[in-house]
C-alpha cells in the first residue's frame, strides 16, 4: 500500500492477531498510548475484531488503521492509526506504536511520514496532530525530524500508571510538509 525502502504500511487482516495482542495487549505499553484503561483480552477477541472490521468497516472512516511491517521480510513492527478525521475542518490525529525490538532504528520516522503522505495526499487534509507524553523524548525527536512543531503543553492530562503528567501537541500543516 505505502512503502519506503525499509517499511510498508498495510491494513491488518484476523491473521495479525497474535502481533497485535502482542502490541496492544502491553499493559505498560497502553497506559501512555490510550487513554482509557487496559482491558485484557485474549488473541481471539482481538481476531474476532478484526474479522468484524473486514464484514462491518467503521462509519464514515474516521479511524484508519495500518500495520507497519518490514518490506524485506514482512517482520511485524507495530501500528499506527489516523483518527478523529474531521473531514469538514481537513484535520486528523496521528499516533504510532512500534514494539520495542522496532524502536531506536529510524523506524518510527518512516512510519509517520508514510502515514503524513496518506493524510495529506490521500485523504486531501490540511493538518495532522501528534500527542505524547512530555517524557516521550523519542517520540518528541520524531514528530520535529518529521516537521511537525510544538504547539503546546496539556499540564498534567495523562495518567500513566504512577500519576497525572503532562502531554504535549505537536501539528504539522500541509504547506509545510516535505514529502
Amino acid at each position: 500500500m505505502f512503502a519506503t525502502d525499509r517499511v510498508r504500511l498495510r491494513p491488518p487482516t484476523p491473521d495479525d492477531a497474535p502481533s497485535m495482542f502482542r502490541l496492544y495487549g502491553d499493559p505498560e505499553l497502553h497506559l501512555v498510548t490510550d487513554g482509557g484503561p487496559f482491558v485484557p483480552r485474549h488473541v481471539g477477541q482481538v481476531r474476532g475484531r478484526l474479522e468484524k472490521q473486514l464484514t462491518e468497516p467503521p462509519d464514515g472512516q474516521i479511524v484508519v488503521s495500518l500495520l507497519a511491517e518490514t518490506v524485506a521480510d514482512g517482520t511485524f513492527l507495530g501500528g499506527g492509526a489516523l483518527w478523529g478525521i474531521n473531514a469538514f475542518n481537513q484535520y486528523a490525529h496521528l499516533g504510532i506504536s512500534l514494539l520495542p525490538e522496532a524502536r531506536g532504528q529510524g523506524y518510527g520516522t518512516e512510519v509517520i511520514r508514510l502515514f503524513c503522505r496518506y493524510g495529506f495526499r490521500n485523504r486531501n487534509l490540511r493538518r495532522l496532530e501528534l500527542e505524547t507524553v512530555a517524557s516521550n523524548t523519542a517520540m518528541r525527536r520524531t514528530a520535529e525530524s518529521c516537521g511537525f512543531t510544538h504547539e503546546g503543553t496539556l499540564r498534567e492530562r495523562k495518567y500513566d500508571g504512577d500519576g497525572f503528567v503532562d502531554m504535549v501537541i505537536y501539528g504539522l500543516l500541509r504547506r509545510d510538509w516535505t514529502p
